[in-house]
């Protein structure tokens, strides 16, 4: 799996993304989505609005896209505006469908609401209806949603996102995540990506600016265990040792011996 990535370009701090996205999803391109929570820098996001071409929520819970969101809306019926617009702010020869980007000033949640913060109010959104605005941009929206990828980088906020969202229904295929501790040196950052990684993503790759790639391969350690054995040993290390013991036996069974 790693094999199937590549740096977007020669530039320090280039996106990793897959060289193929059409084999990757298959079928599913046909109804996939994303959703990016937060965002730095518009124009590197580009290079992930690029090789990800599906419709996009990009969530700006902290208002760092009115620019990039204004541009979109006066030239979201004007092609060659909005390449004009993409060349005048230095962009290279990037090119992302603008019918297919909407920004939302909220956060995501697994409900629709309110947050209490330090400054004010912050509205909530959730996943359902974050991947239905989403759905929507296709123009003819699908009657299945693919959640293809989801890109969290909101600074001390990514552990509070990824618990909404394991908490949900949904695992969007790819996960790109901007730790904003190194997950071997901070303890909550520890518990965040074992947590991320035992439910059943695989890290695929990591960048010196702190962002991991996942990838969800549905094999966690969850639902292979069971969780009702009452014991003090760990359902998982219970599970191991069985697998270790009858590995053993298959090695020592007389029908192996030369």
């Amino acid at each position: 799996m790693q094999s199937d990535l590549k740096q977007f370009s020669a530039n320090p701090g280039s996106f990793f993304v897959f060289k193929d996205i059409y084999r990757f999803f298959g079928e599913n391109i046909k109804n996939s989505v994303a959703i990016h929570i937060g965002c730095s820098d518009w124009k590197h996001n580009l290079e992930l609005l690029e090789s990800y071409p599906v419709p996009t929520v990009m969530c700006d819970p902290n208002n760092e896209l009115t620019d990039f969101s204004s541009a979109i809306t006066t030239h979201r019926l004007k092609l060659m505006d909005w390449m004009k617009y993409l060349k005048e702010s230095d962009c290279g020869k990037h090119f992302v469908n603008p019918k297919w980007i909407s920004v939302e000033q909220t956060f995501p949640g697994n409900f629709d609401g309110t947050r209490t913060t330090h400054s004010e109010p912050l509205t909530l959104t959730s996943w359902s209806a974050l991947l239905q605005k989403a759905n929507m941009l296709r123009g003819k929206p699908t009657e299945e949603v693919h959640f293809a990828l989801c890109k969290i980088e909101c600074l001390d906020e990514e552990r509070t996102i990824l618990a909404s969202l394991l908490s949900s229904p949904y695992r969007p295929s790819i996960l790109y995540v901007r730790w904003s501790a190194d997950p071997d040196g901070d303890q909550q950052t520890c518990e965040a990506a074992g947590h991320l990684q035992s439910a059943g993503y695989r890290l695929l790759a990591v960048q010196k600016d702190g962002w991991f790639i996942y990838h969800y391969s549905a094999q966690d350690i969850y639902s292979c265990c069971s969780w009702t054995d009452v014991g003090m040993a760990h359902p998982l290390i219970k599970m191991m040792a069985n697998q270790v013991s009858e590995a053993l036996q298959k090695i020592q069974s007389p029908d192996t011996v030369n």
